[in-house]
C-alpha cells in the first residue's frame, strides 16, 4: 500500500553543512556550532533546552536531555505532543516517519517498524485524548487509526482504538487495518488468515467490511446469541456473517442459537468457500448437511433434516425460495412448471420428487401430507392396482392417517428435468409401457393428481393408470364405485374407487347357478344383469358399475361370448357387463331361462 514517503533519516556530514548554511547567528547568543553540534544561547548567554527554535522557513528542537544539543533524527516528545525531527534536525511535516520497534514481538507486535504521520504543524495524528472510539484520519485518500503514542494502528482493532492481537481477539474486533506495513482501513471484502479456535487451525475466512470500516457481523449487542447469522445484501445478493464476522458458506444451521438441525427451517444454502452468496429463488444440488459432510459451514451440531440422504451422500435438488428458504411439503409453481418436495420431517425432506411417486396431498392447499412411495416400479405399480393386501405400498396407504387424497404423481426424471406432467402421459418402468391420465386442470391443489374413474366412457383408471386385461386373460372386470352419491363416472370426483375384479370371484361366487342346456351340457353362469348381492357386500358402495376391458384398455360397449384366457365368456350390454359363463350354449330346455338372457345375449344393444 503506498503512503507518502516513509523514511528513516540517517545523520551525515552533508546534512550539517546543510544546517550551517542556514544559521544566521554565530555570536554569542542564537545559534553556536561547538565541536560539530549545535546549539542554541539566549540573551544571558545560557542555552535552550527543551523547547523549538525556528531558523529559516524549518523548526529545530534543542534536545534537554543532550544538554541543549539540536536534536536529529529523533522523535520527540513535547507536552502532549508528538514531533519528528530528521537527520538535518528539522521538523517533519506532511510525511510519514517509520522508526525501527526496538520492542518487536512475533505474537504481540510483529511489526519490524512503527509508523508515523506528521501533520503540517509538524504534530503527529494520534488517539483524541477525550474520545472512547476509534478516529480516523484520512491521508492520500485512504483511512488510518493512530494509538495515544502516535503509532499507526494495524491488524485487528476494536472499537475503542485498541489493537487486538491474542489468537481470538479478530473475533471481537470492529475494524481491520492490515499489515504493519499497511495500516489503512480496509473496507469490502476482504480474505483474512486467522487463528480459527474452532477448528484449532489457521483458516482463511472472507470478511466484509462496511464503508465506515466496520465489520459485518451478526452480534450487534451483548445479549445477542453467538449461534445467530445475519444476512446482509451485498451488491444485490444475500450474504451470511456469524457473531465472528465471518462470511458463512455452504449449508448454514445458523438462523438463531436455538435452531434445530432437524428441522428444514433452520437451514439454508450459500455458495462455496469462495463465493458464500446465498441461494434465492433458485436450484441447487448438493448432499443434505450432516456432521460427517463436508458441505457444511461448521459441524458443531447434531443432526440434520434428510437423515437417509445424509447418511448415504445422495445429491439432491433443492429450491430456495425469495428467502433463501428451501421449499419443503408442497408442490410449487416454478417459472411455470410444478415441482414437488418432500415434508419436513421425511427422511429425504425438501428433495424435489422425480419419477412415479405416490403420495398424500391436502386438497385444499397442495401441501404434501406424506410420501407414501417414490419411485414406484412396475411391481409396485402392479400389486396397487392388483390391491393385494400384503405389499408393502398397499400397507403404506392403510396405514395412512387419511388427511388428504392419496394418489401416483409424476414428475419426470431427475437428472432432465423433474417437472411435474399433467394430462395423458406413457411412463416407462422397467421397460414395460403404461398409460396414464394426471390432472391437468386447477392449481396445486389438484394439479398432477392421477385421476380414478372413467374416461368419456373409453378408459377406466385407477391412481391415474389405465386398467388394462393382461395378455393372457384377455378381458378384465372392472367395478367402479361410488359414494355420498357421486357419479362414478366422474372421473375428477375424489370418492370414486377403481378395483379390479377377479375372474375367479365371478367363477367361485358363493351364489353362482349351473344350468343344463339343450346339448346336455352343465352351464356354469354368473347373472351379473343386477349386482349380485355377494358383490355388493363386497364393494360396500351407493352405486356400483362393472365394465370389461381388453389388453389396450378399451371399455367395451357390446360384447357377445367375448372369451377370456380360461376359455370363459363375458356378455357385454351397454358397457355394463352382463354375464359370464363357462358355455356361450345358453339354450335351455326352460324357455324361461334362455327367454331370460336374449335381450343382450342375441340382440345386444350398442347404444350410450
Amino acid at each position: 500500500m503506498r503512503k507518502q514517503t516513509k523514511v528513516v533519516a540517517v545523520a551525515s556530514a552533508a546534512a550539517l553543512l546543510a544546517i550551517g548554511a542556514s544559521m544566521t547567528s554565530f555570536a554569542a547568543t542564537g545559534w553556536v556550532e561547538e565541536d560539530g553540534t549545535w546549539y542554541f544561547y539566549d540573551n544571558d548567554g545560557n542555552r535552550v533546552e527543551d523547547a523549538w527554535k525556528k531558523s529559516g522557513d524549518n523548526w529545530y528542537w534543542l534536545d534537554g536531555e543532550e544538554g541543549g544539543a539540536m536534536a536529529m533524527e529523533k522523535i520527540i516528545e513535547d507536552d502532549d505532543d508528538i514531533y519528528f525531527v530528521d537527520a538535518n534536525g528539522v521538523m517533519v511535516r506532511n510525511t510519514w516517519i517509520k522508526v525501527v520497534n526496538e520492542d518487536q514481538d512475533e505474537d504481540e507486535d510483529p511489526a519490524e517498524f512503527h509508523y508515523y504521520y506528521f501533520q503540517s504543524n509538524g504534530k503527529a495524528y494520534k488517539a483524541s485524548d477525550n474520545s472512547s472510539s476509534t478516529r480516523f484520519r484520512t491521508i492520500d485518500g485512504k483511512r488510518y487509526a493512530f494509538d495515544d503514542d502516535g503509532k499507526m494502528l494495524y491488524g485487528w482493532v476494536n472499537d475503542s482504538g485498541e489493537r487486538l492481537s491474542d489468537d481470538d481477539g479478530w473475533e471481537s474486533a470492529v475494524y481491520y487495518l492490515g499489515n504493519w506495513d499497511e495500516g489503512d482501513m480496509k473496507t469490502g471484502w476482504q480474505k483474512i488468515y486467522v487463528y480459527d479456535g474452532d477448528e484449532d487451525d489457521d483458516m482463511e475466512h472472507w470478511f466484509n467490511f462496511k464503508s465506515n470500516g466496520k465489520k459485518r457481523s451478526s452480534v450487534t449487542s451483548e445479549s445477542e446469541g453467538v449461534g445467530t447469522v445475519k444476512e446482509e445484501k451485498i451488491n444485490g445478493q444475500r450474504y451470511g456473517f456469524d457473531h465472528r464476522g465471518v462470511m458463512v458458506y455452504e449449508w448454514t444451521l445458523a438462523t438463531n442459537a436455538n435452531a434445530n438441525p432437524a428441522t428444514v427451517s433452520s437451514w439454508k444454502y450459500f455458495g462455496s468457500a469462495e463465493d458464500g452468496a446465498r441461494v434465492t429463488k433458485g436450484w441447487f444440488k448438493v448432499v443434505a448437511p450432516s456432521e460427517d459432510n463436508d458441505n457444511v459451514f461448521k459441524t458443531d451440531y447434531s443432526g440434520t433434516f434428510a437423515v437417509d440422504d445424509a447418511d448415504d451422500e445422495n445429491e439432491r435438488w433443492y429450491y430456495a425460495d425469495g428467502d433463501g428458504n428451501l421449499e419443503a411439503g408442497k408442490i410449487k409453481k416454478i417459472k411455470g412448471k410444478y415441482y414437488g418436495f418432500r415434508p419436513d420431517g421425511d427422511k429425504k425432506a425438501a428433495a424435489m420428487l422425480s419419477g412415479l411417486v405416490l403420495m398424500e396431498v391436502d386438497p385444499t392447499n397442495g401441501d404434501i401430507i406424506k410420501v407414501l412411495d417414490d419411485g414406484v416400479d412396475s411391481d409396485e405399480l402392479d400389486d396397487l392396482l392388483d390391491w393385494d393386501e400384503n405389499s408393502d405400498i398397499v400397507k403404506s396407504i392403510s396405514e395412512s392417517d387419511g388427511e388428504g387424497v392419496i394418489s401416483l404423481y409424476y414428475f419426470g426424471d431427475e437428472e432432465t428435468d423433474g417437472a411435474m406432467k399433467t394430462g395423458a402421459t406413457t411412463v416407462t418402468l422397467d421397460g414395460e409401457s403404461y398409460n396414464f391420465l394426471f390432472n391437468k386442470t386447477g392449481g396445486v391443489e389438484s394439479k398432477g393428481r392421477g385421476l380414478t374413474g372413467v374416461d368419456d366412457n373409453k378408459y377406466i383408471y385407477s391412481f391415474g393408470c389405465r386398467i388394462k386385461a393382461g395378455s393372457d386373460d384377455k378381458y378384465q372386470v372392472v367395478a367402479v364405485s361410488s359414494y355420498n352419491g357421486t357419479p362414478a363416472t366422474d372421473i375428477h370426483a375424489e370418492l370414486v374407487i377403481v378395483e379390479k375384479i377377479d375372474s375367479t370371484v365371478l367363477k367361485n361366487a358363493y351364489n353362482a347357478d349351473t344350468f343344463t342346456n339343450d346339448k346336455d351340457e352343465t352351464v356354469s353362469y354368473t347373472d351379473i344383469s343386477e349386482l349380485p348381492s355377494y358383490l355388493k357386500e363386497l364393494l360396500d358402495a351407493d352405486e356400483v358399475k362393472l365394465y370389461l376391458v381388453n389388453t389396450s384398455g378399451n371399455v367395451q360397449k357390446s360384447k357377445v361370448a367375448a372369451k377370456d384366457g380360461d376359455d370363459w365368456y363375458f356378455y357385454v350390454k351397454n358397457r355394463a357387463v352382463k354375464l359370464y359363463t363357462n358355455n356361450k350354449n345358453l339354450d335351455d330346455r326352460d324357455t324361461d331361462t334362455t327367454e331370460k338372457w336374449e335381450n343382450y345375449v342375441k340382440y345386444p344393444d350398442v347404444a350410450n
